[in-house]
């Protein structure tokens, strides 16, 4: 028992005098984004159900999403081999015609917000994404660079034949009207899409995302969604399944 103290007194000066170890960066993403564990839940769902296709992000921004959802493939992978791509102009938003409390032509082009190796207001750019990964210990991803409706049809089947993940981080209605539009032949039975920014413009269903969403099931017919689950605080998740 006394020895037990001494090492707990020792540990707790040493840390006191040179500082706590610092944790890898991959657990400071996981205990900081509150996504992290849906993240994690949708790639243990397609990987039991053995949904075929790639991990794919739009909206990259600082890549700690595109991150996690590597990371959850890296877990347990069940067998299935999975490419993890993003796309993003890094340029920030672009212009849109609803308009929203925060959101202006060009936001998105620095970091805003707690990145484990990025200064608040640093450039946005494909190589912060890949430093990352690096720091991670994850492989490289597959970085598109433009905007959506530029660098989604040219890969998208020719590359990407089949989506098991789609992370729809675009805020906007007609760059996520874009986006679905472009995947829509990749999309599998069993398809989970992540709409990050769902519940922007207060709620309003006839707005962002959860507009093109309806509008993109309107014009699908052959596709039904069965809601997944919401997490974070705008964010909400849904299963495709064929009819």
């Amino acid at each position: 028992m006394i020895r037990q103290q001494l090492r707990r007194g020792l540990n707790y000066a040493r840390q006191t005098v040179v500082g706590r170890p610092a944790l890898p960066v991959m657990t400071r993403l996981i205990r900081g984004d509150q996504r992290a564990s849906t993240f994690f839940a949708a790639i243990e769902f397609v990987n039991y159900e053995q949904v075929p296709g790639d991990i794919v992000e739009f909206g990259v921004f600082t890549g700690i999403s595109l991150a996690l959802l590597a990371q959850g493939h890296r877990f347990d992978d069940k067998g299935m081999a999975r490419r993890v791509a993003g796309f993003d102009s890094f340029d920030g938003l672009p212009p849109s015609a609803e308009e929203h409390a925060r959101w202006r032509e060009g936001a998105c082009q620095t970091n805003h917000a707690w990145h484990p190796l990025a200064a608040p207001g640093a450039r946005v750019t494909p190589e912060m994404t890949r430093e990352l990964f690096a720091a991670c210990g994850l492989p490289a991803p597959e970085l598109h660079v433009g905007l959506f409706d530029q660098t989604v049809p040219p890969v998208i089947p020719a590359t990407y034949s089949a989506v098991a993940v789609a992370h729809i981080d675009c805020d906007l209605y007609e760059s996520t009207r874009s986006v679905l539009t472009g995947i829509a032949p990749a999309l599998q039975d069993g398809t989970v899409l992540l709409f990050d920014d769902w519940f922007h413009y207060r709620g309003n269903p006839h707005k962002g995302e959860s507009r093109a969403f309806t509008e993109f099931l309107d014009a699908h017919p052959e596709w039904q969604a069965a809601h997944y689950r919401s997490y974070g605080t705008f964010c909400n998740a849904f299963i495709l399944t064929r009819k």
